[in-house]
């Protein structure tokens, strides 16, 4: 059965690795955590995945207040809270991860959790999306509508400034 017309390559791609992670990251895990299970003790075992979890969400907890805020630091005065958005971002994946019994979700949560590793991770992604993502955007101003469509390596940053009434002259 052809399943190309109905989805694309990438569609077929993106499932492929979906369906591929859902069945190994779990079956990983269930090994590492007999493993460590057979060399230590079950209580020890049991112990370890209930203090990262226990641990993780206090961590995660209070990084992700003190992102929000910076985040709310920067929208009052003005600024896009980008870095910090995709900070908050990433805490909350850490959270998540933590929550989820495993040793490998445990150390990846854990290593989003530190600033200088989100950092390199942060800047990964954006070079992949530098690459990879391309965004269509329409603006009408007085009466006049422009597409602009970005090329994957090229990134547009913008600003909002604010429309300040000019004085009145004295003259009229």
């Amino acid at each position: 059965m052809n399943l190309q017309p109905v989805f694309g390559n990438r569609t077929i791609q993106v499932i492929a690795i979906l369906f591929t992670l859902f069945i190994t990251v779990p079956l990983l895990e269930l090994f590492l955590l007999l493993w460590l299970s057979h060399v230590t003790s079950i209580w020890v075992t049991f112990g370890t995945v209930l203090f990262t979890g226990i641990l993780g969400t206090l961590l995660a907890r209070s990084q992700g207040f003190s992102t929000w805020q910076k985040i709310r630091g920067q929208m009052g005065s003005g600024q896009m809270p980008g870095s910090a958005l995709a900070d908050a971002a990433m805490i909350f994946m850490a959270g998540a991860l933590l929550m989820t019994p495993g040793l490998l979700t445990d150390a990846v949560g854990f290593l989003l959790l530190i600033p200088p590793c989100r950092a390199w991770m942060k800047a990964r992604v954006l070079d992949w999306a530098k690459k990879n993502v391309q965004f269509t955007t329409t603006t009408t101003v007085n009466g006049e509508t422009r597409t602009y469509t970005n090329n994957p390596s090229e990134v547009v940053d913008s600003y909002v400034v604010p429309q300040r009434e000019e004085p009145k002259s004295l003259e009229n």
